[in-house]
Protein backbone atom coordinates (compact mmCIF):
# COMPACT_ATOMS: atom_id res chain seq x y z
CA UNK A 1 0.00 0.00 0.00
CA UNK A 2 1.18 3.80 -0.70
CA UNK A 3 0.80 5.47 2.39
CA UNK A 4 1.22 9.20 2.56
CA UNK A 5 1.78 10.58 6.41
CA UNK A 6 0.66 14.39 6.53
CA UNK A 7 2.41 16.50 9.64
CA UNK A 8 2.85 20.12 10.57
CA UNK A 9 6.44 19.11 11.08
CA UNK A 10 9.10 16.95 11.29
CA UNK A 11 13.06 15.74 12.17
CA UNK A 12 15.31 17.09 12.04
CA UNK A 13 14.25 20.53 12.24
CA UNK A 14 11.66 19.53 15.25
CA UNK A 15 11.68 16.56 17.28
CA UNK A 16 8.43 16.09 19.87
CA UNK A 17 6.25 13.13 20.69
CA UNK A 18 4.11 13.44 17.03
CA UNK A 19 7.03 13.86 15.20
CA UNK A 20 8.92 10.91 16.56
CA UNK A 21 5.67 8.70 16.18
CA UNK A 22 5.16 9.62 12.66
CA UNK A 23 8.48 8.85 11.97
CA UNK A 24 9.02 5.21 13.50
CA UNK A 25 5.13 4.64 12.05
CA UNK A 26 6.69 5.31 8.43
CA UNK A 27 9.52 3.43 9.47
CA UNK A 28 7.84 0.25 10.90
CA UNK A 29 5.22 0.64 7.73
CA UNK A 30 8.13 0.36 5.31
CA UNK A 31 9.92 -2.64 7.12
CA UNK A 32 6.48 -4.11 6.16
CA UNK A 33 6.63 -3.60 2.27
CA UNK A 34 4.55 -0.57 2.58
CA UNK A 35 5.61 2.47 0.19
CA UNK A 36 5.84 5.48 2.45
CA UNK A 37 6.23 9.14 2.52
CA UNK A 38 5.74 12.17 4.67
CA UNK A 39 4.52 15.47 3.74
CA UNK A 40 5.09 18.78 6.40
CA UNK A 41 6.11 22.01 6.26
CA UNK A 42 8.89 23.23 6.95
CA UNK A 43 10.95 27.15 7.13
CA UNK A 44 12.34 28.28 3.72
CA UNK A 45 11.87 29.41 0.44
CA UNK A 46 12.47 26.20 -1.58
CA UNK A 47 8.89 25.44 -2.24
CA UNK A 48 8.74 21.55 -2.41
CA UNK A 49 12.07 19.40 -1.89
CA UNK A 50 11.85 15.57 -2.13
CA UNK A 51 14.22 14.29 0.68
CA UNK A 52 15.46 11.23 2.43
CA UNK A 53 15.34 10.93 6.37
CA UNK A 54 16.33 8.03 8.13
CA UNK A 55 15.57 5.89 5.04
CA UNK A 56 11.75 7.48 5.09
CA UNK A 57 10.70 9.32 1.77
CA UNK A 58 10.24 13.23 2.96
CA UNK A 59 8.07 16.20 1.13
CA UNK A 60 9.38 19.14 2.62
CA UNK A 61 6.95 21.95 1.54
CA UNK A 62 9.38 25.59 2.56
CA UNK A 63 6.66 28.38 2.89
CA UNK A 64 8.99 31.15 4.58
CA UNK A 65 9.39 31.49 8.20
CA UNK A 66 7.18 29.37 10.93
CA UNK A 67 6.73 32.37 12.64
CA UNK A 68 2.96 32.28 15.39
CA UNK A 69 1.25 34.43 13.24
CA UNK A 70 2.13 32.19 9.63
CA UNK A 71 1.32 29.00 11.23
CA UNK A 72 -2.33 30.44 12.62
CA UNK A 73 -2.88 31.90 9.41
CA UNK A 74 -2.15 29.17 6.49
CA UNK A 75 -5.20 27.84 8.33
CA UNK A 76 -7.37 29.80 6.46
CA UNK A 77 -5.83 29.00 3.40
CA UNK A 78 -2.12 28.85 1.74
CA UNK A 79 -1.08 29.05 -1.78
CA UNK A 80 2.21 27.69 -1.67
CA UNK A 81 1.31 25.27 0.77
CA UNK A 82 -1.46 23.56 -1.27
CA UNK A 83 0.15 24.00 -4.70
CA UNK A 84 3.15 21.72 -2.58
CA UNK A 85 0.81 18.79 -1.76
CA UNK A 86 -0.72 18.84 -5.02
CA UNK A 87 2.55 18.10 -6.35
CA UNK A 88 3.32 16.02 -3.53
CA UNK A 89 -0.37 13.92 -4.31
CA UNK A 90 0.52 13.95 -8.00
CA UNK A 91 4.43 12.24 -7.33
CA UNK A 92 3.80 9.84 -5.17
CA UNK A 93 0.10 8.92 -5.58
CA UNK A 94 -0.51 7.54 -2.31
CA UNK A 95 -3.69 4.97 -1.83
CA UNK A 96 -4.27 6.41 1.98
CA UNK A 97 -3.52 9.28 3.78
CA UNK A 98 -2.84 9.51 7.21
CA UNK A 99 -3.42 12.71 8.40
CA UNK A 100 -1.30 13.60 11.92
CA UNK A 101 -1.43 17.12 12.68
CA UNK A 102 -2.80 20.01 10.79
CA UNK A 103 -1.13 22.79 12.42
CA UNK A 104 0.37 25.04 10.02
CA UNK A 105 -1.09 23.66 7.11
CA UNK A 106 -4.31 25.05 4.87
CA UNK A 107 -7.07 22.90 6.25
CA UNK A 108 -7.91 22.69 2.47
CA UNK A 109 -5.40 19.82 1.99
CA UNK A 110 -8.16 17.30 2.80
CA UNK A 111 -10.36 17.79 -0.23
CA UNK A 112 -7.58 18.14 -1.94
CA UNK A 113 -7.66 14.46 -1.37
CA UNK A 114 -10.86 13.41 -1.09
CA UNK A 115 -11.26 15.35 -5.15
CA UNK A 116 -8.75 12.29 -5.62
CA UNK A 117 -10.60 10.13 -4.02
CA UNK A 118 -8.03 8.88 -1.89
CA UNK A 119 -9.12 7.88 1.78
CA UNK A 120 -8.18 9.54 5.25
CA UNK A 121 -7.83 8.41 8.45
CA UNK A 122 -6.33 11.19 11.18
CA UNK A 123 -4.72 10.56 14.38
CA UNK A 124 -5.33 13.19 17.13
CA UNK A 125 -2.48 14.08 19.33
CA UNK A 126 -3.79 16.94 21.27
CA UNK A 127 -6.69 19.00 21.08
CA UNK A 128 -6.06 21.09 18.30
CA UNK A 129 -9.48 20.69 16.16
CA UNK A 130 -11.05 21.95 19.35
CA UNK A 131 -8.47 24.35 20.93
CA UNK A 132 -6.95 26.77 18.81
CA UNK A 133 -3.64 26.35 21.26
CA UNK A 134 -4.08 22.68 21.03
CA UNK A 135 -3.54 21.92 25.22
CA UNK A 136 -6.95 23.22 26.54
CA UNK A 137 -5.21 25.07 29.16
CA UNK A 138 -5.14 28.88 29.94
CA UNK A 139 -2.67 31.42 30.57
CA UNK A 140 -3.00 31.04 34.43
CA UNK A 141 -2.35 26.95 34.13
CA UNK A 142 -6.28 26.44 34.50
CA UNK A 143 -7.42 23.79 32.54
CA UNK A 144 -10.08 25.31 29.89
CA UNK A 145 -13.35 26.38 31.61
CA UNK A 146 -15.09 26.79 28.24
CA UNK A 147 -14.87 28.90 25.26
CA UNK A 148 -17.55 32.31 26.27
CA UNK A 149 -18.38 32.44 22.42
CA UNK A 150 -14.46 32.92 21.09
CA UNK A 151 -13.49 35.30 24.03
CA UNK A 152 -12.01 32.78 26.13
CA UNK A 153 -10.56 31.35 23.10
CA UNK A 154 -8.93 34.91 22.39
CA UNK A 155 -6.97 35.69 25.25
CA UNK A 156 -5.63 32.41 24.99
CA UNK A 157 -4.38 32.59 21.53
CA UNK A 158 -3.06 36.83 21.57
CA UNK A 159 -1.05 35.28 25.43
CA UNK A 160 0.31 32.71 23.25
CA UNK A 161 1.01 34.64 20.48
CA UNK A 162 1.78 37.90 21.23
CA UNK A 163 3.49 37.12 24.79
CA UNK A 164 1.18 40.08 26.41
CA UNK A 165 -1.02 40.77 28.42
CA UNK A 166 -2.22 43.97 27.50
CA UNK A 167 -4.41 42.66 24.65
CA UNK A 168 -7.83 42.71 26.28
CA UNK A 169 -8.93 44.95 24.06
CA UNK A 170 -8.22 42.97 20.95
CA UNK A 171 -10.24 40.01 22.31
CA UNK A 172 -13.51 40.97 20.86
CA UNK A 173 -11.81 41.26 17.46
CA UNK A 174 -10.25 37.77 17.69
CA UNK A 175 -13.19 35.81 18.72
CA UNK A 176 -15.10 35.66 15.69
CA UNK A 177 -12.21 34.62 14.14
CA UNK A 178 -11.22 31.86 16.64
CA UNK A 179 -15.11 30.90 16.29
CA UNK A 180 -14.61 30.48 12.28
CA UNK A 181 -11.34 28.32 12.63
CA UNK A 182 -12.94 26.26 14.81
CA UNK A 183 -15.65 25.88 12.30
CA UNK A 184 -13.43 24.79 9.53
CA UNK A 185 -11.11 22.74 11.70
CA UNK A 186 -13.65 20.93 12.88
CA UNK A 187 -15.69 20.29 9.51
CA UNK A 188 -11.81 18.93 8.31
CA UNK A 189 -11.31 16.40 11.04
CA UNK A 190 -15.21 15.20 10.53
CA UNK A 191 -14.13 14.84 6.29
CA UNK A 192 -11.62 11.88 7.86
CA UNK A 193 -13.41 8.27 7.12
CA UNK A 194 -11.90 7.21 10.66
CA UNK A 195 -10.52 9.18 13.87
CA UNK A 196 -7.92 7.63 15.84
CA UNK A 197 -7.35 8.56 19.40
CA UNK A 198 -4.44 7.03 21.93
CA UNK A 199 -6.68 7.89 24.52
CA UNK A 200 -10.25 7.10 25.95
CA UNK A 201 -9.80 10.81 27.61
CA UNK A 202 -9.32 12.38 24.96
CA UNK A 203 -12.42 10.80 22.77
CA UNK A 204 -14.30 12.39 25.76
CA UNK A 205 -12.93 15.45 25.48
CA UNK A 206 -14.09 15.49 21.74
CA UNK A 207 -17.27 14.20 22.28
CA UNK A 208 -18.46 16.36 24.88
CA UNK A 209 -17.95 19.44 22.23
CA UNK A 210 -19.98 17.70 19.85
CA UNK A 211 -17.96 15.08 18.13
CA UNK A 212 -19.78 11.81 17.59
CA UNK A 213 -18.73 9.05 19.30
CA UNK A 214 -18.92 6.31 17.09
CA UNK A 215 -16.26 8.01 14.54
CA UNK A 216 -13.49 7.61 16.97
CA UNK A 217 -11.36 4.25 17.40
CA UNK A 218 -9.37 3.96 20.14
CA UNK A 219 -5.92 2.66 19.27
CA UNK A 220 -2.69 2.99 21.53
CA UNK A 221 0.31 4.37 19.60
CA UNK A 222 3.33 1.77 19.26
CA UNK A 223 6.41 2.89 19.84
CA UNK A 224 10.15 1.17 18.14
CA UNK A 225 11.09 -0.80 21.84
CA UNK A 226 14.19 -1.84 20.42
CA UNK A 227 15.51 1.46 20.17
CA UNK A 228 14.76 1.49 24.02
CA UNK A 229 16.05 -2.19 24.81
CA UNK A 230 18.98 -2.00 23.19
CA UNK A 231 20.56 -0.55 26.00
CA UNK A 232 20.74 -2.15 29.41
CA UNK A 233 19.54 -0.73 32.81
CA UNK A 234 22.63 0.35 35.01
CA UNK A 235 22.85 1.24 38.58
CA UNK A 236 24.50 4.28 39.61
CA UNK A 237 27.64 3.36 41.24
CA UNK A 238 27.23 5.81 44.35
CA UNK A 239 23.42 4.51 45.06
CA UNK A 240 21.65 7.70 44.41
CA UNK A 241 17.70 7.47 43.46
CA UNK A 242 17.91 9.09 39.75
CA UNK A 243 15.11 11.10 38.22
CA UNK A 244 14.64 11.95 34.86
CA UNK A 245 12.42 14.39 32.85
CA UNK A 246 12.35 14.07 29.49
CA UNK A 247 10.19 16.14 27.00
CA UNK A 248 9.67 20.28 26.31
CA UNK A 249 10.57 22.83 28.63
CA UNK A 250 7.64 24.65 28.55
CA UNK A 251 5.35 25.83 31.25
CA UNK A 252 2.52 23.51 30.62
CA UNK A 253 4.57 20.79 31.12
CA UNK A 254 5.06 21.56 34.62
CA UNK A 255 8.58 21.43 35.36
CA UNK A 256 8.82 24.42 37.66
CA UNK A 257 6.60 22.51 39.86
CA UNK A 258 9.27 19.26 39.63
CA UNK A 259 12.44 21.66 40.35
CA UNK A 260 10.63 23.20 43.23
CA UNK A 261 9.88 20.12 44.89
CA UNK A 262 13.21 18.70 44.50
CA UNK A 263 15.34 21.50 45.79
CA UNK A 264 15.40 20.16 49.57
CA UNK A 265 16.00 16.48 47.89
CA UNK A 266 19.78 15.84 49.63
CA UNK A 267 22.03 15.40 46.56
CA UNK A 268 23.70 11.95 47.98
CA UNK A 269 20.13 10.01 47.96
CA UNK A 270 18.90 11.83 44.89
CA UNK A 271 19.52 13.32 41.33
CA UNK A 272 17.76 14.97 38.92
CA UNK A 273 18.46 15.18 35.68
CA UNK A 274 16.18 17.47 33.16
CA UNK A 275 16.06 17.00 29.36
CA UNK A 276 15.04 19.77 26.45
CA UNK A 277 15.99 22.11 24.50
CA UNK A 278 16.52 25.59 26.48
CA UNK A 279 16.34 27.64 22.89
CA UNK A 280 12.76 27.89 22.49
CA UNK A 281 11.49 29.33 25.32
CA UNK A 282 14.92 30.77 27.26
CA UNK A 283 13.26 32.96 29.56
CA UNK A 284 10.90 29.95 31.04
CA UNK A 285 14.32 27.53 31.38
CA UNK A 286 16.39 31.03 33.14
CA UNK A 287 13.45 30.64 35.67
CA UNK A 288 13.88 27.21 35.91
CA UNK A 289 17.43 27.15 36.75
CA UNK A 290 17.33 29.85 38.87
CA UNK A 291 15.18 27.09 41.03
CA UNK A 292 16.74 24.70 40.76
CA UNK A 293 19.14 23.59 43.39
CA UNK A 294 22.66 22.70 41.55
CA UNK A 295 23.43 20.18 43.98
CA UNK A 296 21.09 17.68 43.29
CA UNK A 297 19.35 18.80 39.71
CA UNK A 298 21.82 19.00 36.30
CA UNK A 299 20.70 20.34 33.09
CA UNK A 300 21.20 18.23 29.61
CA UNK A 301 20.19 19.88 27.11
CA UNK A 302 18.32 17.36 24.15
CA UNK A 303 19.32 14.51 23.38
CA UNK A 304 18.22 12.62 20.08
CA UNK A 305 16.12 10.42 19.64
CA UNK A 306 17.99 7.58 18.72
CA UNK A 307 19.28 8.14 22.97
CA UNK A 308 16.44 7.78 24.63
CA UNK A 309 17.08 4.28 25.33
CA UNK A 310 20.42 5.28 26.98
CA UNK A 311 19.04 7.99 29.16
CA UNK A 312 16.57 5.61 30.41
CA UNK A 313 19.36 2.99 30.94
CA UNK A 314 20.55 5.49 33.43
CA UNK A 315 17.25 6.18 35.00
CA UNK A 316 15.07 4.73 38.14
CA UNK A 317 12.56 7.17 37.54
CA UNK A 318 10.91 9.28 34.79
CA UNK A 319 8.77 12.01 36.08
CA UNK A 320 5.70 14.09 33.99
CA UNK A 321 4.87 16.76 36.20
CA UNK A 322 2.38 17.94 33.56
CA UNK A 323 -0.56 20.78 33.97
CA UNK A 324 -2.23 20.43 31.09
CA UNK A 325 -4.53 17.16 29.66
CA UNK A 326 -1.59 15.03 28.41
CA UNK A 327 -2.88 12.51 25.48
CA UNK A 328 -0.09 10.06 24.80
CA UNK A 329 3.11 10.64 25.80
CA UNK A 330 5.36 8.56 24.23
CA UNK A 331 8.11 9.38 26.47
CA UNK A 332 6.31 6.72 28.87
CA UNK A 333 5.87 4.08 26.71
CA UNK A 334 9.39 4.93 26.25
CA UNK A 335 9.88 4.52 29.85
CA UNK A 336 7.87 1.44 30.31
CA UNK A 337 10.01 -0.33 27.24
CA UNK A 338 12.85 0.69 29.49
CA UNK A 339 11.26 -1.01 32.85
CA UNK A 340 11.39 2.40 34.17
CA UNK A 341 8.32 3.34 36.49
CA UNK A 342 6.60 6.85 36.28
CA UNK A 343 5.93 9.42 38.11
CA UNK A 344 2.78 11.23 36.40
CA UNK A 345 0.31 14.60 37.50
CA UNK A 346 -3.47 12.91 37.59
CA UNK A 347 -4.44 15.07 35.08
CA UNK A 348 -5.80 14.34 32.05
CA UNK A 349 -4.52 10.71 30.26
CA UNK A 350 -1.54 10.54 32.46
CA UNK A 351 -3.90 8.24 34.81
CA UNK A 352 -5.04 5.75 32.13
CA UNK A 353 -1.19 5.49 31.26
CA UNK A 354 0.41 5.19 34.77
CA UNK A 355 -1.56 3.13 37.24
CA UNK A 356 -0.95 4.66 41.04
CA UNK A 357 0.58 1.58 42.93
CA UNK A 358 1.30 -0.64 40.21
CA UNK A 359 3.15 0.48 37.68
CA UNK A 360 3.99 4.02 38.83
CA UNK A 361 2.77 6.96 41.22
CA UNK A 362 0.63 9.47 40.42
CA UNK A 363 0.44 13.36 41.95
CA UNK A 364 -1.84 16.36 42.33
CA UNK A 365 -0.99 18.19 39.34
CA UNK A 366 1.24 22.32 39.76
CA UNK A 367 1.08 21.40 43.95
CA UNK A 368 4.46 21.60 44.78
CA UNK A 369 3.96 19.88 48.32
CA UNK A 370 2.28 16.60 46.94
CA UNK A 371 5.26 16.35 44.21
CA UNK A 372 8.21 16.66 47.13
CA UNK A 373 6.27 14.31 49.03
CA UNK A 374 5.50 11.37 46.49
CA UNK A 375 9.49 11.74 45.95
CA UNK A 376 10.35 11.14 49.52
CA UNK A 377 8.32 8.63 49.56
CA UNK A 378 10.29 6.53 46.68
CA UNK A 379 13.31 7.46 48.67
CA UNK A 380 12.27 6.35 52.21
CA UNK A 381 9.33 3.56 51.74
CA UNK A 382 11.57 0.48 51.54
CA UNK A 383 10.87 -2.00 48.04
CA UNK A 384 8.49 0.43 46.99
CA UNK A 385 10.61 1.42 43.94
CA UNK A 386 11.40 -2.28 43.48
CA UNK A 387 7.32 -3.52 43.11
CA UNK A 388 6.50 -0.46 40.92
CA UNK A 389 9.42 -1.97 38.27
CA UNK A 390 8.22 -5.30 38.65
CA UNK A 391 4.82 -4.34 37.56
CA UNK A 392 5.61 -2.22 34.85
CA UNK A 393 4.36 -4.43 31.45
CA UNK A 394 6.41 -3.34 27.92
CA UNK A 395 3.98 -1.33 26.00
CA UNK A 396 2.46 -1.69 22.01
CA UNK A 397 5.59 -2.44 19.78
CA UNK A 398 5.60 -0.57 16.65
CA UNK A 399 5.22 -3.93 14.56
CA UNK A 400 2.01 -4.30 16.85
CA UNK A 401 0.34 -0.96 16.08
CA UNK A 402 1.32 -1.35 12.41
CA UNK A 403 -0.69 -4.57 12.35
CA UNK A 404 -3.49 -2.89 13.90
CA UNK A 405 -3.59 0.20 11.55
CA UNK A 406 -3.14 -1.43 8.64
CA UNK A 407 -6.81 -3.89 9.36
CA UNK A 408 -7.68 -0.16 10.24
CA UNK A 409 -6.24 1.01 6.26
CA UNK A 410 -8.17 -2.02 4.53
CA UNK A 411 -11.69 -0.85 5.88
CA UNK A 412 -11.37 2.58 3.26
CA UNK A 413 -9.03 1.07 0.63
CA UNK A 414 -9.55 -1.63 -2.59
CA UNK A 415 -5.97 -3.51 -1.02
CA UNK A 416 -7.06 -6.57 -0.15
CA UNK A 417 -3.91 -7.82 0.70
CA UNK A 418 -1.99 -7.01 4.29
CA UNK A 419 1.46 -6.09 3.35
CA UNK A 420 1.55 -4.90 -0.06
Amino acid sequence: MRILHVVHQFPPDWVGGTEVYTLNLAKGQARLGHQVAVFHRAAGTQRLVRAEWEGVMVYRAHAGRMTPWSVFQATFGHRGLRRAFSETLADFQPELVHLQHLMGLPVSIVMQAQRQCIPLVLTLHDYWFICSVSQLVWPDARTCQGKALGLNCARCVLSARLASSGTWFLRPLAAPILQIRDTLVRRAALQADSLIAPSRFLIGQYVRTGFPADRFVYLEHGIDAERIQRYPHRPFADGRLRFTYLGSLAWQKGVHILAEAFRDMPPEKAALRIYGDPTVFPSYVAHLRHSANPANTSFEGTVPNTEVGRVLADTDVLVVPSLWYENSPVVIQEAFAAGVPVVASRIGALAEKVQHGVNGLLCTPAKVEAWRATLERLMAEPGLLEHLQANVLPPVTMEEHVSQLESLYLQFTDDSKPGL
